[in-house]
């Protein structure tokens, strides 16, 4: 494992997990960071040559100029392609990072070989909404004046590792799934975010620029069919961010998607479920090739 610095318009960490091959690029998702693949990235690098990358405005991608927006990062995505020296990869794409994915995958087409979406950020589900908590981290701060304030609130009032076993109370079904080393490496990102002063600014405009899509399923449903590129998409049934009920709804939209369901999972799979998750696209990506 290694991380090293790209200069695409000012700094892109990312982690290189070592494989030989065609190029499988993870993308993390909101307030996550290239350890969020940790578990995962070093069982993928059997089929392929595997690299991880901080989004601009996260992780160690200081966005200076930039805009850390889904459609800024989409192109952000297609240039690390170019500058890691390949023509296209698979991009496995999280949370936002999925939506980042895909609008790389619209945007940018001969970059993307195949998708894999793995809880991605979908259309809220009316049956289904987030529960109050999730509608509280996640809109709250959308709310003008409110979100920086409240985010300086919240780490004065909790340390890293508080926060770190917060985030995976709601992003997983069971926390106590991810291995500890994993949730050092978690704790550790969320200290040195700390010391970032665009590190909340730049949560809050992504949250803002994923809120444009999820709040209106009719543009994200254009987006869904613009996508070309051979697609799997995963998703946790116990997922509290995202309803598996919208999983579904993507998956009737593009019935040639392949769509897997994971029982009793959350909205990482990567980190709580690690092996069902690296056999379900190691299977694909064979299926697929």
């Amino acid at each position: 494992m290694n991380d090293t610095v790209l200069d695409i318009g000012g700094p892109i960490r990312v982690r290189e997990y070592g494989g030989d091959g065609p190029l499988i690029l993870l993308v993390h998702g909101l307030g996550g960071s290239t350890e969020n693949w940790d578990v995962t990235a070093p069982l993928l690098t059997e089929r392929g040559t595997v690299t991880a990358l901080d989004l601009v405005g996260f992780g160690e991608s200081i966005p200076g100029d930039r805009r850390p927006s889904v459609e800024e990062n989409g192109r952000v995505v297609a240039e690390v392609i170019d500058a890691l020296g390949f023509d296209a990869a698979t991009l496995v794409g999280n949370s936002m990072g999925g939506l980042v994915s895909m609008l790389a995958a619209v945007e940018h087409a001969s970059r993307v070989d195949r998708l894999v979406l793995v809880n991605p950020a979908l259309p809220v589900s009316r049956r289904h909404p987030p529960d109050f908590e999730v509608l509280t981290k996640l809109l709250g701060p959308l709310v003008p004046g409110i979100g920086v304030p409240a985010f300086r609130v919240y780490r004065a009032a909790h340390s890293p590792e508080e926060e770190t076993a917060e985030t995976l109370r709601m992003v997983t079904s069971d926390s106590e799934t991810v291995p500890a080393w994993a949730r050092e490496g978690l704790t550790n990102a969320n200290r040195r975010r700390r010391s970032h002063d665009w590190a909340i600014p730049s949560f809050l405009e992504a949250d803002r620029s994923i809120a444009r899509y999820v709040l209106r399923p009719r543009r994200f449903a254009k987006l869904i069919h613009k996508v070309g590129a051979p697609t799997l998409l995963i998703h946790g049934s116990e997922d509290r961010l995202v309803s598996v009920d919208s999983a579904r709804w993507a998956a009737e939209q593009r019935p040639d998607w392949s769509y897997r369901e994971m029982e009793g999972v959350g909205h990482v799979p990567m980190l709580e479920a690690a092996d069902w998750f690296v056999d379900l696209v190691t299977t694909w990506l064979d299926s697929s090739a």
